[in-house]
């Protein structure tokens, strides 16, 4: 069965105006679902509307470490939410998480990390966010102990390459921090 369109969100950080113009976006690209890797609340103003929502358009989600360690004051139900979101979720060849899906979370923003996640990661496909920078890096490398960074265009398609696994993250919606102040989701 084809999964359909799916959109991929993640570190929303309470940016309830960033959201709203992500999901009038994917109303229009005729999107089917939505996950998203986490950091919905932390950082902006909206967290108690951000949840419920992501949660109104089913989107399946995995739970973030602003999601999971937060002083902020939220609704009951945001927090029983929040409390019964999985850290990993993965879906034939996908994994999707917030950190990494390796039992040492650490950042994936390297080529060394990015290999460690293949070596330790069965998937042939792992979507993290965390980051808040969009990436797309490549199994198959000519260095040893190192993943490949595939350059991409913003807005334009692009193809993985079957006989190779990768490693994604899609950037934030809520607060870039690539110096380009764009709202990022794929």
């Amino acid at each position: 069965e084809t999964p359909g369109r799916v959109a991929i969100v993640s570190d929303i950080h309470g940016n309830l105006e960033a959201l709203r113009i992500v999901l009038a976006d994917l109303q229009a690209e005729r999107c089917d679902r939505i996950v998203c890797l986490g950091d919905m609340v932390g950082g902006g103003e909206g967290n108690d509307e951000v949840v419920p929502l992501l949660r109104d358009e089913q989107a399946v989600t995995v739970l973030g470490n602003h999601d999971e360690y937060h002083d902020l004051a939220l609704a009951e139900d945001v927090l029983e939410y929040l409390a019964g979101l999985p850290e990993t979720i993965t879906e034939g060849d996908a994994v999707f998480t917030h950190i990494s899906p390796r039992a040492k979370k650490r950042k994936v923003n390297s080529t060394y990390e990015a290999w460690s996640v293949f070596e330790e990661v069965e998937c042939r496909i792992v979507f993290v966010g965390h980051v808040h920078i969009p990436l797309v890096y490549g199994q198959r490398c000519e260095e040893a102990v190192s993943a490949t960074v595939h350059p991409f265009e913003f807005n334009v398609p692009y193809s993985l390459d079957p006989s190779d696994r990768y490693l994604i993250c899609v950037g934030a919606v809520g607060y870039p921090r690539d110096g380009i102040n764009k709202i990022r989701y794929g």
